[in-house]
């Protein structure tokens, strides 16, 4: 699992310029106990990565509160960054309502995707079985460590925004990556549209104050990344039923959808322009296994041969979450540099995961 998180995080570095990291990509064990229990696992295990993807796309969307003129327009890149807190980290196994039997290894607390762990805890999964005459034995039929962390709390998400002036001081924005994939580790795209519209034009003490801008903003933003997996059955499997089974067909996919509701002011001095906003975030997550899984079980047909053994089911798209991530209240200061048509920018956005966004574009009237 680290390393499905890591490779779903290389595409991104890869947009970003990072540099590849390789090493081979080992099952998401958390499908053997069941489908109940992995997705309750699964969503708190990646809750980092969702904030952090929440955090990145509602991000960058402004480096002014001043709406284009008519026909005027920029094309910016973007560059931001969430870092998870400390809180995120990690998150305690023995806390979850789950069907397995938690094995503290020392403890029960185990390391989310941003954390990183040595010593984990592990689950198990058996069930008592009569096999005859009132002998009751305990069959375990799965057996794990929980996954480790990748060891990040941050990586960067890199946008290219186009905004174009629109009549009654409106600006619209558009920004797109179409899916990229890179070699064996995975894909990733990114697309989302927003608008800005001067409150400053009706309001007569705003207008007078040439250096003052005041603006409402709001925008979408939806990434959508995936990673091919293999899943095959664990050793403990005493019957199999299916040998020739390639397991090639298992992707998980996950799409994080991003709104943005802002009240934002900006002040011109020259070539300098400071801006600040206060407003709602608001994110979404959709989490999908797909493909063909192995999930353990227990034959308890008595007129098997084999029963009481384990074998397991072949699942088909064992998993389908969706779930609101994050609402929260947004409060964002940044500084533009303008020299001629080129800009630069920086900002800063405290809300649930601390943002920092730096980009570079040209802008026209």
């Amino acid at each position: 699992m680290k390393q499905i998180i890591i490779r779903a995080s290389l595409v991104l570095s890869i947009l970003a310029g990072g540099h590849a990291l390789n090493s081979q990509v080992p099952s998401p064990e958390f499908i053997y106990g069941g489908v109940e229990d992995a997705e309750v696992l699964l969503q708190e295990y990646l809750k980092p990565y969702a904030n952090i993807l929440g955090s990145d796309l509602n991000a960058g969307w402004y480096n002014t509160a001043k709406p284009h003129e008519l026909g005027g327009l920029d094309i910016t890149a973007t560059v931001s960054w969430a870092k998870a807190p400390a809180s995120a980290l990690t998150y305690d196994l023995g806390a979850l309502m789950l069907n397995g039997t938690v094995e503290p290894n020392p403890g029960t607390i185990a390391p989310t995707v941003a954390g990183e762990q040595e010593l984990r805890p592990g689950l198990s999964y058996s069930q008592m079985v009569d096999m005859g005459g009132g002998n009751m034995q305990e069959v375990i039929y799965s057996s794990l460590t929980v996954p480790d962390g990748a060891g990040y709390d941050f990586f960067p998400l890199p946008m290219a925004q186009l905004t174009v002036g629109l009549p009654f001081g409106t600006d619209v924005s558009a920004r797109f990556i179409p899916m990229i994939g890179y070699k064996d580790y995975g894909e990733i795209g990114l697309w989302g549209v927003g608008g800005k519209h001067s409150i400053s034009q009706w309001l007569p003490f705003l207008k007078e104050m040439k250096f003052l801008d005041v603006s409402v903003q709001g925008g979408y933003t939806m990434v959508s990344s995936s990673v091919h997996v293999v899943v095959e059955p664990q050793d403990l499997v005493e019957v199999d039923n299916y040998p020739d089974y390639n397991w090639d067909d298992q992707f998980i996919t996950l799409k994080v959808e991003g709104w943005t509701l802002n009240l934002i002011a900006s002040q011109t001095l020259s070539v300098l322009t400071f801006y600040e906003g206060i407003g709602y975030a608001s994110s979404m997550v959709e989490l999908l296994m797909e493909g063909h899984y192995p999930v353990n079980t227990v034959i308890l047909d008595e007129n098997s041969d084999d029963f009481g053994k384990v074998s397991y089911e072949l699942l088909e798209n064992p998993i389908d979450l969706n779930y609101k991530n994050f609402n929260n209240l947004r409060v964002n200061v940044g500084a533009r540099l303008k020299l001629g048509v080129l800009t630069l920018h920086y900002d800063f956005t405290y809300t649930l995961y601390a943002t920092q966004s730096v980009g570079i574009g040209i802008s026209f009237r």
